[in-house]
């Protein structure tokens, strides 16, 4: 349960507000009535009860116990490390993002988006390029230049002949303007706008982005093609390569067409003859691709092919040339299945600037923000002062950095704060007009000043946030002192897990059980290939080569010694287990050294055995087991469910086969469920007590929920819990009510 409380660094707006009914106290702390129902409902949403009035009581004590651990969190000043502080803020700036968005806003782009990505827009522009915070004599030569363009284009003049000769694109001189198909949320959204507002035919008036003035001419929309994912094998040509290369380019896609079409090999070829070198490898394999996201050439032919497996005639893109193959195609999702990730993507485009002013125009309503235009203006025309300030140039006069410029909730922000924010986050002017510049400057600092204050205030205005916020307040110390209480001493406390496992261990004893193995094959010969091999223990559990044996300074080699250790470790998993390594007698000197690393592995030396190698044969290692485990590595070579190995022992309940087979030493074998089961039974043991070993992690675990209950009675002992019963009373009458 992770539950709340208030603020480290803003208690007074997390306190419990007078006029919230209390329900309880911890030392005089109070819980009110809404919160505890927040909680309660939160947590038991689901939650179907005959009886909700004794269910609420004993969620009351589950949450009364919680803020008792809280309070010594607080109490022992948990709340005032630095760490606790800035894991909070953490968690309150991930929590403040929902309520720093315009959620009408986003839905809106959402779904307009959506819309817009089932049409597909074919069109060319011309571009008049401006620098980023160009100089407003700059702005309006640009302007009139684009102006005057669409002017010719509407009069008749060609479109494309018109971007050759003047459109900044630097594309456009090739291809005369023209973008090809393209689809939303791939270009900037101004243009977008205006290729989607566009009639087919029709030339758009000019379009400001931060590219600079642009001019389209929409010439088709259809209906969106939706995703491909195709393969595609490339020989490289470029346009402007010489003709005897492009000819032998030409041929050599032929000829491997020629061998597509008589049935060679797709990968085969892929691999042998493409040139591109990031898929070749993978059989010429792309990531999947919409409309505009490649050269118009190759996305005609790719969207040509119908079925999977269909390969397109060689096709010429400026890149060279291409056989394309379909591997997958994808119509346009619903909505709800595009939902999160355009929302991702509407965050990271160009839109998202209409949310952030939706934003902050409800943060200026909402705030009470008032901006003094005098102050303003005045600043703005002393902008070059203003910015030697910045820079330490100046001293700014005291009444002067006195004046207030904007007010949020009559909080003033003034002159002297402008000139602080300046000196501290203000990027380098470069080469930009200073009015401009500063009035850039001032705009940013205004909106992250809302936004602060907003933030800051959620609290208040939110009780869903001021909830989730103490929620996690409360959260983070109850697992900070859990661990340190609860969790980690039940784990390092040996000595009282011990003592608590003789005091209860009447609660731990084995009913009657058997003692052996079950084995399940997935038929009834396999079955009898295992049994035949069970009968003949020890079993292979690992195995493998020494290599050269190479000594280095006295010492086994790194590759020789990586393969003991790890065999090494098997032995320790394994009691019954024991390691055979065989060594060459023309390597007999590294017998000793075998000896001294296993020694150092701290196996006990009836754990190994080194023996000589066969003649001829190189250095080689073995693991014997009497443990069946290890007949699943045998006959799960080929797949990995031909063979299951479980060993006992087996109480009633813990297997169905068991269940069902006499209980008396011998071997069951019975057929279920699609597959063939052995049951070697060994011995019935009658019930006895259980050792700690057996059952260390229920022990830990029961353990900690015996700490966890003393310390609860000892913070029972400590704080007082003053419980309002009429408030109580009223609240089970009003569910009940329900």
């Amino acid at each position: 349960m992770c539950i709340t409380c208030k603020n480290a660094n803003n208690p007074a707006t997390a306190d419990a507000l007078p006029s919230e009914p209390v329900l309880f106290t911890v030392r005089d702390e109070p819980t009110t009535l809404k919160e505890f129902l927040y909680v309660y409902n939160k947590n038991n949403l689901n939650r179907d009860t005959v009886d909700p009035a004794a269910d609420l009581k004993e969620y009351l004590e589950l949450y009364v116990n919680f803020k008792l651990k809280v309070q010594e969190a607080k109490e022992a000043g948990m709340h005032e490390q630095q760490a606790f502080i800035d894991e909070l803020a953490g968690y309150k700036k991930q929590l403040a993002g929902p309520y720093l968005t315009e959620k009408a806003v986003t839905d809106k782009l959402i779904r307009e988006a959506y819309e817009r990505l089932g049409t597909e827009v074919n069109a060319s522009h011309i571009l008049i390029g401006l620098k980023p915070n160009p100089l407003p004599a700059d702005t309006v030569a640009a302007f009139n230049k684009i102006k005057k363009l669409r002017e010719r284009a509407l009069a008749g003049e060609d479109f494309h002949e018109l971007a050759r000769q003047f459109s900044e694109d630097p594309s456009a001189s090739m291809n005369g303007g023209n973008l090809g198909y393209f689809t939303a949320l791939q270009m900037v959204y101004p243009f977008e706008n205006a290729a989607y507002k566009t009639a087919v035919g029709d030339i758009s008036r000019p379009v400001r982005t931060r590219f600079g003035y642009h001019i389209l001419k929409v010439h088709n929309k259809r209906a969106s093609q939706g995703k491909l994912k195709v393969a595609h094998i490339m020989v490289r040509a470029e346009e402007n390569a010489p003709q005897e290369q492009a000819t032998a380019a030409e041929k050599k896609i032929q000829d491997i067409y020629k061998r597509l079409k008589e049935g060679g090999d797709w990968q085969q070829l892929a691999k042998q003859f493409s040139e591109d070198r990031s898929t070749k490898s993978k059989g010429g394999e792309l990531d999947w691709f919409s409309t505009g996201s490649l050269v118009p050439e190759f996305e005609e032919a790719a969207f040509s092919l119908q079925k999977k497996g269909q390969i397109t005639e060689p096709v010429r893109t400026p890149y060279g040339w291409h056989i394309i193959k379909l591997l997958e195609k994808q119509t346009l999702p619903s909505l709800e299945e595009m939902r999160e990730d355009l929302e991702n993507r509407v965050s990271r485009d160009s839109r998202s600037q209409l949310q952030e002013k939706a934003l902050m125009d409800r943060l200026r309503r909402d705030n009470n923000f008032r901006e003094n235009e005098t102050v303003l203006q005045d600043l703005l025309s002393k902008a070059d002062s203003v910015l030697q300030v910045r820079s330490g140039a100046n001293e700014t006069d005291s009444l002067e950095a006195a004046r207030v410029v904007f007010s949020i909730n009559e909080e003033p922000y003034s002159v002297a704060d402008f000139s602080s924010w300046l000196s501290a986050n203000a990027g380098k002017k470069q080469n930009i007009d200073s009015k401009q510049y500063l009035r850039s400057q001032y705009e940013r600092w205004q909106n992250e000043e809302l936004l602060a204050y907003e933030e800051a205030h959620l609290e208040d205005k939110y009780d869903d946030y001021r909830m989730l916020v103490k929620e996690y307040h409360d959260g983070i110390l109850l697992f900070q002192l859990m661990d340190e209480k609860v969790w980690t001493k039940a784990l390092e406390d040996t000595a009282g897990l011990k003592n608590y496992f003789q005091n209860n261990r009447g609660q731990y004893q084995w009913d009657e059980r058997i003692e052996g193995v079950l084995l399940s094959a997935s038929n009834a010969e396999l079955l009898k290939q295992v049994e035949e091999a069970l009968s003949k223990p020890p079993y292979v559990a690992a195995q493998g080569t020494l290599g050269s044996l190479q000594i280095q300074q006295e010492a086994l080699s790194g590759n020789t010694a990586r393969t003991l250790d790890k065999l090494a470790g098997t032995l320790h998993q394994d009691s019954t287990a024991v390691l055979e390594v065989y060594v060459p007698q023309k390597q007999v000197a590294a017998v000793s050294l075998i000896k001294k690393h296993l020694q150092a592995q701290a196996l006990a030396e009836n754990r190994y055995k080194i023996l000589p190698a066969a003649k001829d044969k190189e250095g080689s290692v073995r693991v014997l087991t009497y443990s069946p485990m290890a007949l699943e590595r045998q006959f799960n070579q080929k797949t990995s469910l031909a063979l299951q190995v479980i060993e006992g022992p087996f109480e009633k309940g813990t297997h169905p086969v068991v269940d069902g087979i006499k209980w008396q030493p011998g071997s069951y074998r019975v057929q279920q469920d699609g597959r063939a089961y052995l049951v070697k039974v060994d011995k019935v043991l009658p019930p006895a007590p259980k050792k700690l070993d057996d059952i260390r992690g229920q022990v830990i675990s029961d353990y900690q929920q015996y700490l966890e209950k003393q310390w609860i009675d000892s913070l029972r002992r400590k704080y007082e819990v003053q419980v309002n019963q009429e408030l109580l009373e009223k609240a089970i009458s009003s569910i009940n009510e329900e």
